[in-house]
């Protein structure tokens, strides 16, 4: 052999060698990279009820997940119900059936919010009631529905009447909560609160399950935000509520209220630090800033209206496995995706981020999600459809399902065409939670997706707080 075929061999093994090798790789690379994509576990139609709100709950009380749909009529206040079961089979429908679309909040002409409509067993029976409100005769009634059927079985004028909503509303809507006033032993009490932008009065009324008045609180203005917290907070065994930058407890007393210029966008309660109690965080609207208070109402941390100048968000859970304790997430720059990640006991800087894709949409509301196995939790971020750590890094993505989402849940570039909204709830294999994906505008479906390692068999429907005491106005 010359010495130039014995080069040509001796760079052909080579190359094989380098080949084979890249070879051997690739079945490692491709599970990596796929097993940050979610896998899409269940589509349900809704095609025949096209931009609807969705609360989800077992109706039947079957064991397994339902939904109420529904469409506002005037004032935010549901003109139209239907139920449908974990397949889209429709339960039953209350209302105005000749309502197409939700009619706008307000004199701006704003896109309609979430109105109250949420799934509990009031009465503890072992059967799902819905309690909402329905627009009937020019008037908002407040009514409690059986799950399985839809009939009414107790209904009165809502307290939250047309002269409380009267006058110039801007992105003001009327929120529902359960809470145990009496204790985890007691009978369930319904919150109903209204107010938060500019011009609307900040109401808030507590009735037992017969709808019957406990007590009603008048607070300042600017005092009750968009997204109420009900928790215990001092640890007596009651559950408090934070309804903006006020407290009050079991017997709507005013425990502390914070004085602000501007409504709290959004509240949390955790434990995040060693003081007695909860803590209560609290991010502001337009001029910031953000705060963690004690149970008491002692201002613990403070980020200052500079590094917030806009708290539409603020949200505890440990998004950062590296880090000890929890850490707070702040979307600090209102309707743009401009996030600061800090340690939830001392308010300490550790992360900032931004969205990632081009702005197609509003960016509220991100909700957390469970989705690892090591515990550690995970923020949704509705317009880069993403799933992502306290830095701001890709924990999951929708990956080759995304053109399908979008087909079907048609977001665009305004407030009407927000991104993609999501629950947190844990349905099949794990402990893990799966992501139900809809968009209350223009959705013609329900998309589930679970992790691509998760087993993918349902498992029996259990009623979790942020599931009925829903955590976005969208």
């Amino acid at each position: 052999m010359n010495s130039w075929n014995a080069s040509r061999s001796t760079e052909d093994r080579r190359l094989r060698t380098a080949f084979l090798f890249i070879v051997a790789l690739v079945p490692q690379i491709g599970p990596a990279q796929s097993a940050r994509h979610m896998r899409l576990w269940r589509q349900i139609d809704l095609a025949a009820h096209c931009g609807t709100f969705i609360c989800p709950g077992d109706l039947n009380n079957d064991g397994q997940l339902d939904f109420v749909l529904y469409k506002q009529g005037p004032m935010t206040a549901p003109g139209y119900l239907v139920a449908i079961d974990g397949k889209g089979r429709t339960l039953w429908d209350l209302g105005d059936r000749s309502i197409q679309t939700h009619q706008p909040d307000g004199q701006w002409n704003e896109p309609a919010l979430r109105g109250i409509c949420f799934v509990y067993d009031l009465n503890q029976d072992g059967k799902s009631e819905v309690i909402t409100e329905l627009w009937q005769e020019g008037s908002p009634l407040l009514c409690v529905l059986d799950g399985a059927t839809g009939k009414v079985l107790r209904e009165r004028l809502s307290p939250l009447d047309k002269h409380v909503r009267s006058g110039k509303r801007s992105r003001c809507h009327p929120v529902g909560r359960v809470a145990f006033l009496d204790g985890p032993q007691g009978q369930p009490s319904i919150i109903l609160k209204y107010g938060a932008s500019n011009h609307v009065p900040c109401l808030a009324v507590a009735l037992d399950a017969e709808l019957k008045a406990l007590w009603r609180l008048d607070a300042s203005p600017h005092a009750m935000g968009h997204v109420p917290t009900v928790g215990d907070i001092d640890g007596d065994g009651r559950e408090e509520t934070v309804f903006g930058t006020l407290l009050a407890d079991a017997k709507g007393h005013t425990l502390w209220e914070k004085p602000v210029e501007r409504h709290a966008d959004c509240t949390t309660i955790a434990d995040v630090h060693p003081s007695s109690g909860q803590e209560v965080l609290i991010s502001i609207c337009s001029t910031g800033p953000a705060y963690c208070l004690s149970a008491n109402g002692t201002v613990l941390w403070e980020k200052t209206r500079e590094e917030i100048p806009h708290g539409q968000g603020i949200w505890a859970g440990d998004f950062l496995a590296d880090e000890p304790g929890l850490e707070a997430i702040i979307l600090r720059s209102g309707h743009v995706g401009d996030f600061l990640t800090v340690r939830a006991e001392d308010g300490t800087d550790l992360a900032t981020f931004r969205h990632t894709r081009k702005y197609e949409g509003y960016p509220d509301f991100p909700c957390v999600v469970n989705w690892k196995r090591n515990g550690e939790q995970s923020l949704w971020v509705p317009i880069d459809r993403t799933l992502v750590d306290g830095r701001g890094q890709t924990v999951a993505d929708l990956g080759p399902a995304e053109p399908q989402v979008r087909a079907l849940l048609k977001w665009g570039e305004s407030k009407s065409n927000i991104a993609v909204q999501a629950f947190a709830l844990d349905l099949c294999g794990d402990a893990r939670e799966e992501l139900v994906l809809y968009q209350p505008y223009n959705g013609s479906a329900i998309l589930i997706f679970t992790q691509p390692d998760s087993e993918g068999k349902a498992k029996p429907y259990i009623h979790e707080k942020d599931a009925y005491n829903i955590r976005s106005y969208f």
